[in-house]
């Protein structure tokens, strides 16, 4: 068993755990990252690739924001979608790409709420999804990094 403390910095107190909880901390850190990734991997590729609707299509063309066609549109999103969930799920600049994907998904949200106003009571809908989103994120950005990054004692 690893004795070692390292000491994380909470606002306002110093907490102390052991080596090996950080540890089990920064995986569950790194699986919420994965996590974020992959749902935006997954809807990149089923509803915007390989399953849309119309109703993708329909959300597309009457947001105004397409280029081309809907569908084309749609597909290149999806196309977005994918990498950037690779990009989140290899850890590069992980706490931008939780920003940057937040941000994101809140401007999805907007866009869908106000194109498909019934999304909102969708049982299907990403409103609970998006939710869980957000607090992985949150453990992105505020988990330290290293255990270098916190003071041991």
């Amino acid at each position: 068993m690893n004795m070692h403390k390292v000491s994380i910095a909470v606002e306002p107190e110093i907490v102390s755990v052991s080596l090996g909880d950080f540890h089990r901390l920064q995986w569950i850190k790194n699986f919420a990252r994965i996590s974020i990734g992959l749902v935006w991997v997954w809807e990149g590729l089923m509803p915007k690739i390989l399953y849309p609707s119309a109703t993708q299509f329909e959300m597309v063309r009457r947001s105004g924001w397409w280029w081309g066609s809907p569908e084309q549109t749609l597909y290149w999103l999806g196309v977005a979608m994918i990498v950037a969930g690779f990009g989140i799920m290899s850890g590069i600049w992980e706490r931008a790409a939780a920003l940057i994907s937040t941000l994101a998904v809140l401007v999805l949200m907007v866009l869908v709420i106000t194109s498909n106003p019934e999304a909102l009571h969708d049982p299907f809908g990403g409103l609970v999804k998006d939710a869980c989103l957000f607090t992985c994120a949150a453990l992105v950005w505020w988990w330290p990094r290293t255990p270098e990054s916190v003071s041991k004692r």
